[in-house]
């Protein structure tokens, strides 16, 4: 009897080992990305619905890529979803009132049900999400990193242009949307990045700057922090580089969005930039 006991725990160790996934310091190798694009990043990492989500990015493509949504599993392991249409998106946020997590053109509810916004729909680099300054239970902004913005209803997935992007513009076939901005973006900057509102604003940070002199002179005027009323362009707070934007609310946005602080991060050639918008100011 002995034995027999022995060689079936043995065996059910056995079996639970080889199931583990295999890691070295923290490292899983089996939960890698991949693409067909010539670079494969990290876009945005949430935790919700009891898993792991994840979006994979190329270098430059508004209209979608080989790129994946892939779900991690509690053991670990990796399920590539298939409504995956890739792109270069960075951006994430959780809904309350919908109780979804947005993440890249993204939707998904709390059992775990993916509805997606096809980029020919939304196109851009899609790189941050803010709660909307008058409908924040149903309607959500999406800004691009060429400076685009979207509004986008959180229940039917329809998406109005607010501004249009600064750099790309698509070739025919590429894009089919519905309700198209008519106002081209005039904010300085490169290179799109944080998105947030408060206190009757849109901020977004814009990092870098388009020019051969920034490849050589860190010291020349790079970047641009923006900000949206709810109308007309974006308007100019302060001609530096700036990385994010957010507030104590996090991904949820804030809860007294009348009140609450928005906090962005930026930098120049000598100093890390902090600021705080307080009052509306």
């Amino acid at each position: 009897m002995f034995p027999e006991l022995f060689r079936g725990t043995l065996m059910l160790a056995t079996l639970t080992l080889a199931a583990a996934p295999a890691q070295w310091s923290g490292v899983y190798p089996s939960l890698a990305t991949f693409n067909n694009e010539g670079e494969c990043g990290t876009g945005a990492v949430v935790p919700w619905a009891d898993r792991l989500w994840v979006i994979s990015y190329g270098p430059h493509l508004p209209y979608g890529s080989s790129d994946k949504l892939y779900e991690i599993t509690p053991d670990l392991q990796l399920v590539v979803r298939p409504e995956s249409v890739g792109g270069t998106p960075a951006n994430r946020m959780i809904h309350r009132e919908s109780n979804q997590l947005i993440i890249g053109p993204y939707f998904i509810d709390a059992e775990r049900n993916v509805r997606v916004i096809p980029p020919k729909l939304m196109p851009g680099r899609l790189t941050g999400n803010a709660r909307h300054l008058t409908n924040p239970a149903n309607q959500v902004f999406f800004a691009t990193m060429e400076d685009g913005l979207y509004e986008v209803d959180v229940r039917t997935l329809a998406v109005k242009g607010l501004i249009k992007e600064i750099k790309n513009v698509p070739k025919s076939g590429q894009t089919a949307e519905v309700s198209p901005a008519t106002i081209t973006s005039t904010l300085a900057g490169y290179h799109g990045k944080g998105l947030y509102s408060g206190q009757g604003q849109v901020i977004i940070a814009n990092n870098g700057e388009q020019s051969a002199a920034a490849l050589v002179d860190p010291t020349i005027v790079s970047g641009g922090l923006g900000s949206f009323n709810g109308a007309g362009n974006w308007t100019l707070i302060r001609r530096n580089q700036f990385t994010e934007v957010t507030g104590p609310g996090g991904l949820t946005g804030n809860a007294d969005p009348t009140k609450d602080p928005v906090w962005t991060i930026g930098w120049d050639f000598r100093s890390l930039l902090l600021m705080v918008m307080e009052e509306g100011q």
